[in-house]
């Protein structure tokens, strides 16, 4: 990627068309809907924002026909999620545990004389640990899965990866609206979208901005089960160096300066950026061009703007 545009929630404002001025394309933009689900095709409202003639590509209808169409592939997949759903389950057991284990240090030595910070230290090693070993579990899970089926062997799938490339060949930028971010990951990891972005702007908004990056950590506060913040999955890594977090007014609800400084210390050396609506974060390959229009977690769980940040 040579440039991205992050956005919050767009809600009512058509912020699309004003992010598309300023990345001066000529020619249509290929859009991805897939986080919609069913609703993929529901588009009218951002093909407007967009400047019309968008070329929806249509992952998650074509995720739909590849497990209509290739049986042996559909039964792997089955057991691929039941094996990720295993790995699921008892990773947020020991994430509990660990960070009911900081939190209690913590606790442990507020107000006090001495201070906690090597024995903080150690905590956080540990649910560094299990933060990184869940996501190579998932990654090593994915691979022995590809490994047996590989996907440019299986002809429905190649079938629909090299339309996928063609459609955005013929565009000028990519556009990754949200949803629900685990159905769009899939979709976009199952066409090798990121092997076909090229050097084409990405503008990407909500949840899609979680998609695009390295690692998708997942903060739901209005979740009744309150299970903790976790890593979920890798991204189609066309940013790196952030862990985006959209709709983080809702989703961010108890801004615990503790449980912030934790995970802000966790997403390290990448840096939490909180993406609500009219927030705005541009990318390039090099650095990240502009944090003016956003806000990040600090390590001291402060929510500051990146300007004071840095």
């Amino acid at each position: 990627m040579t440039r991205a545009i992050l956005l919050g929630p767009l809600g009512a404002s058509p912020a699309l068309a004003r992010e598309l001025s300023t990345l001066d394309i000529d020619g249509p933009v290929a859009l991805i809907t897939a986080g919609w689900e069913e609703g993929e095709r529901n588009d009218a409202e951002v093909d407007r924002w967009l400047g019309g003639g968008t070329r929806n590509l249509g992952l998650y209808g074509r995720r739909l026909d590849v497990l209509d169409s290739d049986g042996e592939y559909a039964a792997a997949e089955r057991a691929l999620r039941a094996r990720l759903a295993e790995l699921r389950e008892v990773y947020l057991l020991r994430l509990r545990h660990a960070l009911a284990g900081a939190d209690a240090i913590r606790r442990r030595f507020a107000g006090s004389r001495r201070h906690a910070g090597n024995e903080l230290d150690e905590a956080l090693t540990a649910v560094r640990a299990l933060d990184d070993g869940h996501a190579g579990a998932v990654a090593s899970a994915r691979a022995d899965f590809y490994a047996a089926l590989p996907p440019h062997h299986r002809p429905v799938i190649q079938a629909h990866r090299d339309a996928v490339a063609a459609i955005v060949g013929e565009c000028a930028a990519v556009a990754v609206a949200g949803g629900h971010v685990g159905v769009l990951n899939e979709c976009l990891h199952l066409s090798n979208v990121s092997a076909v972005l090229g050097e084409r702007p990405l503008l990407a908004w909500s949840s899609g901005c979680m998609a695009v990056a390295e690692r998708i950590v997942v903060i739901d506060d209005t979740d009744p089960s309150l299970r903790p913040d976790e890593v979920l999955d890798a991204g189609i890594s066309a940013i790196r160096g952030l862990v985006p977090i959209a709709d983080a007014q809702t989703r961010l609800r108890h801004r615990d300066p503790a449980r912030l400084s934790l995970l802000a210390r966790r997403c390290a050396p990448r840096v939490c950026v909180l993406l609500d609506e009219g927030e705005r974060l541009a990318w390039d390959d090099e650095h990240l061009a502009d944090l003016r229009g956003v806000r990040v977690l600090s390590p001291d769980g402060a929510i500051r703007s990146a300007a004071v940040a840095a």
